[in-house]
């Protein structure tokens, strides 16, 4: 069994080839917060996720002053275990919104590395060994000057 040795945590923005629009703002650019979680044996696990505007920063700010402190030390296999103390640590903050992501990054990170360190694929260290596929889900349709069905529909 191994300890978490440290969390690193990133906010970066992505600026689009094609700005987007939706019903109720323009979007010039894809905001994202990546984890790398290290255990004490140098193995890492990555987690990311989209947090929408620049304000965004808030996901890592949550990672890093009140999630990161309760993690460092602790045993990476206790990934139930971790998740319920994230949570708790996030009352007084809101269980929504940047804080939820920032949990969720920390766990997608915390379970990659301990597949990592088990040297297995995540899905079959989360169990999914007869299936070589899984459902999908695409999200699209978003509003860009000059876009016709056709566009849409690649």
């Amino acid at each position: 069994m191994s300890k978490i040795q440290s969390i690193e945590v990133a906010h970066v923005s992505i600026p689009l080839d094609q700005i987007t629009s939706f019903s109720t703002r323009t979007v010039h650019e894809r905001h994202y917060c990546l984890v790398k979680v290290s255990n004490v044996d140098g193995v890492q696990g990555i987690g990311f996720c989209y947090v929408g505007s620049a304000a965004g920063a808030i996901t890592k700010v949550a990672v890093e002053q009140l999630l990161a402190p309760k993690l460092i030390g602790q045993e990476s296999h206790r990934s139930a275990g971790l998740w319920e103390e994230m949570y708790a640590e996030s009352l007084l903050q809101g269980r929504a919104g940047s804080v939820m992501r920032a949990i969720s990054i920390l766990d997608n990170a915390i379970w990659d590395m301990n597949a990592r360190a088990a040297q297995l694929p995540l899905h079959h260290y989360l169990g999914a060994v007869v299936n070589d596929r899984v459902p999908a889900y695409a999200s699209g349709g978003y509003y860009l000057d000059g876009k016709t069905p056709s566009h849409l529909a690649k």
